[in-house]
């Protein structure tokens, strides 16, 4: 079967990708490993000396790409571009194609996974494979519940009207609701998934313990043979510590595992790992080079109309810049912005009840001494 496997990442994670790219062509030379880039090159890198092919974010069928690349931030626009970028490597012609989240190594051979591709035309893996032991077991599953079931750091299609049907539904879900808000039931692509094996019939459970091995599975499958451990959430400046998601490991504790961690951090920094986090991320600017902060990319996402403002990058008359910088009203000192801001705070609300009356001048004096900082905002929309 011709098969492409790949990850996704930022110019600040091209070190994973690296080390991700090698780990994969030791075990399967034969099979094209494929890298998005979901950010500008800026000459940072030169494409042609990497260990694997890049993709380039443009040329992928995503529509209206300006507002997609301003709805998300840098980590969750990596994963909304994934059911785009398996949809555009199936474009190319492969038979079936496999993402691996970025930080990730394989150990082992694939061939469980081209198996599972040839007689089905989605392979998911799952979080957990049995129910837990021990004191924390209810706690770890409803973590899992509240993650979701399947887990995106590896998945697979093979070219199928199923598959089609199926990145059509995800992509059009991530598209506009990929991010982390687990009271509206959202944990970015990945609570998703949970649908898929009841919309497609031809959906694959891969149970495999040796496959997507991570720091939720363990210690229960930390001496398994394994073939592809991922490091959600591992920092190679802190090797002890498995993941800042969790405290309740360390890798000491792995057994066969805790080698793995070491020397895991040691590729990253030789791929690169200390020089790539100083690199800027293409898309966390305006135009006039004021930052984006998160709240404004909430307030975009959530528009009914986005169209009107054209490219929301843009600080043009008419643009989406100057919208939120517009008052309320025209007899108001706050702006769409911070009323945007206020609508999100229960406390500011009970704090300033009436912004149209005597609570404007105490809410505007809270902007200019907190309210810029608690959010990360340029005074470039308090001006």
């Amino acid at each position: 079967m011709h098969t492409a496997f790949g990850t996704i990442v930022a110019k600040r994670e091209l070190p994973y990708a690296r080390v991700l790219a090698r780990s994969f062509s030791k075990h399967h030379p034969e099979i094209s490993f494929i890298v998005l880039l979901a950010d500008k090159i800026e000459d940072r890198f030169d494409p042609g000396a990497e260990p694997f092919e890049l993709v380039l974010l443009s040329e992928l069928a995503i529509p209206q790409p300006d507002s997609f690349r301003f709805a998300h931030e840098r980590q969750p626009l990596s994963y909304a571009a994934t059911p785009y970028f398996l949809s555009a490597l199936l474009d190319r012609g492969f038979e079936s194609a496999v993402f691996i989240k970025q930080e990730s190594l394989v150990t082992g051979d694939h061939g469980v996974v081209l198996s599972a591709l040839e007689q089905s035309s989605i392979v998911l893996t799952p979080h957990l494979l049995a129910p837990l032991e021990g004191e924390d077991r209810v706690e770890r599953e409803l973590n899992i519940l509240q993650s979701g079931v399947y887990n995106v750091g590896l998945l697979g299609v093979r070219e199928s009207p199923t598959a089609r049907s199926f990145l059509r539904w995800w992509g059009d879900r991530v598209r506009a609701r990929c991010r982390h808000a687990l009271p509206e039931g959202m944990h970015y692509e990945q609570r998703w998934l949970d649908l898929a094996p009841a919309y497609f019939e031809d959906a694959h459970v891969l149970r495999d313990p040796a496959v997507n091995v991570a720091h939720w599975g363990l210690p229960e499958r930390a001496n398994a043979v394994h073939r592809l451990v991922r490091f959600s959430g591992f920092d190679p400046e802190r090797p002890d510590e498995v993941t800042r998601y969790s405290a309740r490991l360390r890798t000491e504790e792995l057994g066969e595992l805790s080698g793995l961690f070491a020397s895991y951090g040691a590729a990253l920094r030789e791929a690169g790992w200390k020089e790539a986090r100083s690199w800027p991320y293409a898309y966390d600017r305006f135009d006039n080079g004021v930052t984006i902060p998160s709240v404004v990319r909430e307030v975009y996402a959530d528009l009914d109309d986005k169209t009107r403002f054209g490219n929301p990058f843009s600080t043009e008359a008419g643009s989406f810049f100057r919208w939120l910088n517009e008052p309320v009203n025209p007899k108001s000192r706050v702006t769409r912005l911070w009323r945007a801001i206020h609508d999100r705070r229960p406390d500011l609300q009970v704090a300033f009840p009436n912004l149209a009356g005597g609570d404007g001048d105490g809410f505007r004096a809270w902007v200019e001494t907190s309210g810029i900082r608690e959010h990360a905002i340029s005074p470039a929309f308090v001006e």
